[in-house]
């Protein structure tokens, strides 16, 4: 029958994969526990798909996803970590912390840090603990264009967080950035998409800038984190022309 075949079609397809993970020599250089114990799998399922990039819903899965948060947080070695580029390994971009962290456990870390410090002003690049720095950021910027659950934000109210960072930027983009955001969001508050559009047909100055980027974008020299920066302005589809 039909479904006994696909059964013995999975099963070997499972004895090959044992099979290939069995013959993967571990590289010398390789000191995590955690990458030691899923690197015959990360081979495996990149001889099979192509990527070493395991999907949640194993153990292997749940590894790889440890795998990210130690590398966010500086537990890998510059060997460990330039070898799973090389395998074609997808590491956490800035953004993806929010997501992958436990809001619970960060929220307490959150509150350790305010206890020492007595403030919530954390460095985005909190080089003790980059994962809290960039969670904090991403909590501001969901919450400015009202994207953060309502739990959670009650939660945050409740210790009294600040959702103002005092801690600005140098650089020259997030400079621009700022004030053509409170441009657009003062505008679009009155008016609407239609308001911003209008905009920018008058103001060649804002349009120009938003235009560059656009440019970057297309040469491949535009950050993650500064794609969803354009991407969080009001009213602006940005990857369209005007």
């Amino acid at each position: 029958p039909m479904h006994t075949k696909n059964f013995v079609c999975r099963v070997q397809s499972a004895v090959d994969d044992a099979d290939t993970a069995a013959s993967v020599q571990i590289p010398p250089f390789i000191a995590s526990p955690v990458l030691e114990q899923v690197y015959p799998a990360l081979i495996a399922h990149k001889d099979k798909y192509g990527n070493p990039n395991i999907p949640l819903g194993s153990a292997d899965g749940k590894r790889c996803s440890t795998l990210r948060r130690l590398h966010f947080q500086n537990k890998l070695t510059e060997e460990e970590t330039a070898h799973l580029t090389d395998l074609g390994f997808r590491f956490h971009s800035f953004e993806d912390v929010y997501y992958e962290c436990d809001f619970d456990e960060m929220l307490q870390k959150l509150m350790d840090y305010q206890q020492e410090f007595q403030t919530f002003q954390i460095p985005k690049k909190y080089e003790p603990d980059p994962e809290l720095g960039a969670w904090v950021t991403m909590l501001r910027r969901l919450k400015q264009i009202d994207d953060l659950p309502e739990d959670q934000v009650s939660k945050l109210d409740a210790v009294e967080f600040e959702w103002i960072s005092t801690r600005k930027c140098g650089s020259s983009f997030m400079k621009r950035y700022r004030e053509v955001l409170d441009k657009l969001t003062e505008v679009h508050d009155v008016g609407g998409d239609e308001a911003v559009a209008e905009l920018l047909s008058n103001d060649a100055e804002i349009k120009k800038w938003i235009d560059a980027q656009k440019q970057v974008l297309a040469n491949g020299k535009l950050s993650e984190s500064r794609v969803q920066y354009m991407e969080d302005l009001p009213g602006v589809d940005w990857m369209k022309e005007f």
